[in-house]
């Protein structure tokens, strides 16, 4: 038995349908593999639609992703006002009790001392109705003010009041 070539050998009966599909293939762009010639070019323009269509997908959600993180930080932000603005409420009512207790303090003592817990406890007073007057942003921006005027008042009030807190939480 003898092999034969079907490309290279005419007598094969297979041989004219081989080379006559290659020469179609050929003819058409393709190469006997299967894979375009020309028609690769098609099969490029199919993956850069799919790209973009994938860059568009990424895109779409990266907005539909930074629309839900700005709701999130805007519901945070809301949160951290209201928050803000119980504390004021509580400090409110703790210099308004400090201030009822300084002055029945000073009832006691009289005289000079009397005196001076009255002032005290009328500043306290003040500063309670202050903080139920003004939300959280005014008395931020009030006090960076405050701070930028007179800065080195400023950091001595905060040491006192640290000072005096770490007492307290002794």
């Amino acid at each position: 038995m003898t092999y034969r070539d079907p490309l290279y050998d005419k007598n094969s009966p297979d041989s004219e349908e081989t080379v006559d599909d290659l020469m179609t293939d050929r003819n058409l762009g393709r190469s006997p593999s299967g894979t375009q010639g020309t028609g690769g070019r098609d099969n490029m323009g199919k993956m850069q639609d799919k790209a973009q269509d994938a860059a568009a997908k990424a895109s779409d959600k990266a907005d539909e992703l930074g629309a839900k993180a700005q709701e999130k930080g805007q519901e945070v932000g809301h949160k951290a006002q209201q928050a803000a603005d119980q504390g004021m409420e509580k400090a409110s009512e703790g210099l308004d009790s400090a201030a009822d207790m300084l002055r029945q303090k000073g009832q006691q003592q009289g005289g000079e001392a009397g005196n001076m817990a009255n002032t005290v406890a009328n500043k306290l007073d003040s500063a309670g109705e202050y903080l139920r007057d003004k939300d959280s942003d005014q008395v931020i921006s009030d006090l960076e003010d405050l701070v930028r005027r007179k800065p080195v008042e400023s950091l001595l009030v905060a040491a006192g009041v640290g000072l005096l807190l770490s007492r307290i939480f002794r």
